[in-house]
């Protein structure tokens, strides 16, 4: 396998050894016997981050903004956030209320809060309150559904509230009460 193939299989499989495993797994076995270094690698995910930003400008598509968090989330720095954050305004309206708890996840984070996962914490652990600020806005905005009907759907919005909550008296956020009643009854 040559680097240029590498570089290919790497991009194809989103910059995750998971899914070239699991997908190309003869490319896998042959891509760990190069060694490459984690610097190269960092430059492909830099690329391949690159690329799903400017895919969202063009189509909107909310699970690029996903595939893109996946791989920006281990570099956790300001620059990368804010490429995020674009992305984030840039998805396309109107989207059903699984896409939206699905964005809100990645926003809030899909492990336990413990583990400091999400964008959230990723913005106030580099000392970017306001963004974190920001950020919850934008989850409470997502997980605001009126009228939802599924009932999977709801118990799930309804645990990313109270997370929500936690979060906003875990970091200071300082939103007001009546501001956070648009979004859903305390």
């Amino acid at each position: 396998m040559t680097t240029k193939e590498a570089r290919d299989i790497y991009m194809k499989s989103d910059c995750s050894y998971f899914v070239m495993c699991t997908n190309y797994y003869t490319s896998y076995i042959e891509y760990k016997k190069l060694g490459l270094p984690s610097e190269l690698e960092n430059f492909w995910k830099d690329e391949k981050i690159q690329a799903l930003a400017v895919e969202i400008r063009l189509n909107g598509d909310y699970r690029l903004f996903n595939k893109m968090y996946d791989i920006a989330v281990e570099f956790r720095d300001y620059e990368k956030l804010r490429i995020l954050l674009d992305a984030l305004r840039r998805i396309s309206e109107p989207l059903t209320y699984k896409q939206r708890l699905s964005i809100a996840e990645t926003i809030l984070g899909r492990k336990h809060p413990k583990v400091r996962s999400g964008m959230i914490f990723w913005a106030y652990d580099i000392g970017q309150k306001g963004i974190a600020i920001l950020l919850m806005d934008l989850a409470l905005e997502c997980l605001y559904m009126p009228g939802m009907s599924e009932a999977d759907c709801e118990k799930k919005v309804q645990k990313a509230q109270k997370l929500c909550k936690r979060i906003i008296a875990e970091l200071g956020l300082h939103f007001s009460n009546r501001y956070l009643m648009h979004y859903y009854n305390f």
